[in-house]
């Protein structure tokens, strides 16, 4: 009892009182303060501060006596206290950001005599991860979005997004394996997503199918401020253990987007 007490935000003290006052129910201070093995002369101001948070009552009297709150009200009331700190240290913390924003924009590469380099690659995980991802440069799209996807499973999953960029007039572009190159089972898959995409984005999206799929992913305004997010097939290798690409690299998006358009151009085909 004591450990869960200081774990949900007490100290020893505290904790100790409280989990004894618990089994005990409404006792003096001196009582709990021999049981509970807290000092007398801290027992007083440890009840006080039990009694601030809401845990403890108080019976004024010679001498006061005090009870616990029941269970369900401690529970609560630790959670609310520790909500408010959280709170409390979030704000702070955003101050600060602020203030190292401002601090280091004024030196930020003040020494340097070239231009920040972008990074090629960034890697991350497939999966939640890669999803989270995906669906930021779905919403930062302006321009154009271009998809390359086995059967779109992920699809529910970012119809929002999706919905959205249609909204802001974006391009959308989708090439899926033709379903004569899935089998039975990939290929129901992709006839269910194909009508949620139908019914989600209706004409504001152009479909095409291919036999060819070199990447997965997703290439987002390659004609300025681009960015991507692809990756390869690794059979054999568990989905969790997969790993996806990001790029902003200007030349690299671009020649993702040359890629895609050649495949569009000269490798899909309509239903």
């Amino acid at each position: 009892m004591r450990l869960l007490l200081v774990n949900m935000g007490l100290n020893e003290y505290q904790a100790s009182a409280l989990a004894y006052l618990l089994l005990l129910g409404e006792t003096k201070a001196t009582t709990l303060s021999k049981t509970s093995k807290v000092p007398s002369a801290r027992i007083y101001g440890v009840l006080d501060q039990l009694s601030k948070m809401g845990l403890v009552s108080m019976r004024p009297g010679r001498p006061a006596l005090y009870s616990p709150r029941p269970p369900e009200d401690i529970a609560s009331a630790l959670v609310s206290v520790s909500m408010n700190e959280l709170k409390q240290k979030l704000r702070t913390l955003e101050e600060y950001a602020k203030a190292l924003v401002k601090t280091s924009s004024r030196i930020y590469l003040k020494g340097e005599k070239g231009v920040p380099r972008v990074p090629l690659l960034r890697i991350v995980s497939v999966g939640d991860v890669s999803l989270e991802e995906t669906k930021k440069l779905y919403d930062a799209a302006q321009n154009e979005i271009q998809i390359l996807s086995r059967a779109m499973e992920y699809f529910p999953e970012v119809v929002d997004e999706l919905k959205h960029a249609a909204k802001r007039n974006v391009s959308l572009k989708v090439i899926l394996m033709s379903p004569n190159s899935l089998d039975s089972k990939d290929g129901r898959k992709q006839a269910r997503i194909l009508e949620n995409i139908n019914e989600a984005l209706d004409k504001s999206v152009e479909i095409r199918f291919t036999e060819e799929m070199p990447i997965r992913g997703c290439i987002v305004d390659p004609e300025k401020g681009g960015k991507a997010l692809f990756l390869v097939e690794d059979p054999g290798v568990p989905f969790f253990l997969r790993e996806a690409a990001i790029t902003s690299h200007e030349s690299v998006v671009r020649g993702l987007a040359l890629m895609y358009t050649l495949l569009w151009r000269h490798k899909t085909t309509k239903l």
